[in-house]
């Protein structure tokens, strides 16, 4: 026979209903969830306490149906357990951590052969499947100011099929035949001259200067797909120093131009 839970708080009245319909006793409820005996034949609401002991044993009961009075009694059988974020192994690709003369060199035709020492894990949502990267570290101040010495670059080796869609302006790795390699920004000229243009970043072209690659010179081409660094440097400021000294040169040359104008005169 079903208890009267006229009088009892709309939560009670919705576990005795989920109880009911389970065909779970009262006694069998306390015994199995560590509710305080008693505690469902009383008028009055419930502990917060004793309502997770329940929600912790029953988890095929609905929070929202239980609480609110929405949807469904039961959950879909995919809500019955907590989801959790866990980190899949096949989710995730270990990029070996070389020196830069390997990325470039004979690590891209022998990529078995490398010595990998450490390695760094990207989610493969953030790379190309199927594609062979490596990771290198930037050394020297060529192109500063937007790579930093000692961060790391993510490569991405490319096909020299795709070579002839390189685009302008953006960053790669390149090694030469004699073994030589660059991190440049490039003009792609293969269409029309059959070379590529390897700019630094580095507005001191004295000792960075510009130069060409013919296309028979280089012997591979990866693109930098990510830019990892701890350094994060306020390259605004450094060119508002610029103007400031700029300035100060221009004030300078005008006082001279005007002492100058004062003897003539």
């Amino acid at each position: 026979m079903k208890e009267n839970t006229r009088d009892f708080s709309v939560l009670k009245q919705r576990i005795l209903q989920y109880l009911d319909f389970k065909g779970i006793t009262k006694y069998e409820c306390y015994k199995n969830t560590g509710i305080t005996n008693g505690v469902l034949s009383q008028p009055n609401g419930m502990s917060e306490d004793n309502l997770l002991k329940f929600l912790s044993y029953y988890s095929d009961i609905s929070t929202d149906w239980l609480l609110a009075g929405c949807g469904s009694m039961l959950r879909d059988d995919n809500q019955t357990k907590i989801s959790k974020i866990i980190p899949i192994e096949s989710e995730f690709k270990s990029i070996p951590i070389v020196d830069i003369s390997v990325a470039a060199g004979y690590g891209c035709e022998n990529p078995d052969f490398i010595e990998v020492v450490e390695t760094i894990r990207l989610p493969y949502n953030m790379l190309h499947r199927n594609r062979k990267y490596f990771c290198v570290k930037v050394r020297g101040e060529s192109m500063s100011p937007t790579l930093l010495d000692c961060s790391y670059l993510i490569l991405r080796l490319l096909d020299r099929s795709e070579w002839n869609e390189i685009k302008d302006n953006h960053v790669y790795v390149l090694s030469d035949r004699s073994g030589r390699a660059y991190v440049k920004r490039i003009k792609n000229r293969f269409h029309e001259h059959g070379f590529i243009v390897c700019t630094s970043d580095n507005v001191d072209k004295a000792n960075y200067p510009n130069f060409n690659l013919m296309e028979d010179e280089i012997n591979t081409i990866l693109y930098v797909e990510w830019y990892l660094s701890a350094k994060m440097p306020n390259i605004n400021a450094t060119y508002y120093d610029k103007v400031n000294h700029l300035e100060d040169d221009v004030d300078a040359l005008k006082s001279q131009m005007s002492l100058l104008m004062k003897r003539l005169t």
